[in-house]
């Protein structure tokens, strides 16, 4: 097994898996999303979504075309009609053209985790959402700033 990778951060060194790319900063998703990384995270393809990973610390992200021209609140209320009745802490706000949508959700797991923190940010061409799972009530703070990170880049479209 090769070595591990580790990366400094400000208070502690994180290791990071030697067979997976890593990155950090702004992080291209697809043409019209990206997201910025505060910190080394190591990166995979999973079950179709891309994956964003650290020790304690794992983002699953799949992108979404907007394919039927809704509007972004149309596609607000959807998700909120789709989120669990066992939801907390949920945020709804716009900034940066995009809106944006987030909750909390305890779920059932053999280990540790703090309760899930589900995110979307919505724009013209569509909405990324993802589902951050984290061992430590001390990185709620990491979760939305990775949130506030993605931006949609608006092009012009053919009709």
């Amino acid at each position: 097994m090769p070595p591990s990778i580790e990366v400094d951060t400000e208070d502690d060194v994180v290791t990071l898996h030697p067979d997976f790319p890593v990155v950090e900063g702004t992080c291209r998703l697809t043409e019209d999303w990206s997201v910025a990384l505060p910190m080394s995270f190591n990166k995979r393809i999973e079950d179709g979504d891309l994956v964003f990973w650290k020790p304690g610390f794992t983002i699953w992200t799949a992108i979404w075309c907007n394919d039927e021209d809704k509007t972004q609140q149309d596609r607000l209320r959807w998700l909120q009609n789709k989120t669990s009745p066992e939801a907390f802490d949920v945020i709804t706000g716009t900034s940066d053209g995009l809106t944006r949508y987030a909750y909390r959700l305890k779920e059932d797991s053999d280990d540790q985790r703090e309760a899930a923190f589900y995110c979307f940010a919505i724009g013209d061409a569509g909405h990324v959402q993802m589902a951050i799972y984290f061992d430590s009530a001390d990185d709620l703070p990491l979760a939305k700033e990775i949130w506030q990170g993605l931006s949609e880049q608006r092009s012009e479209r053919q009709p």
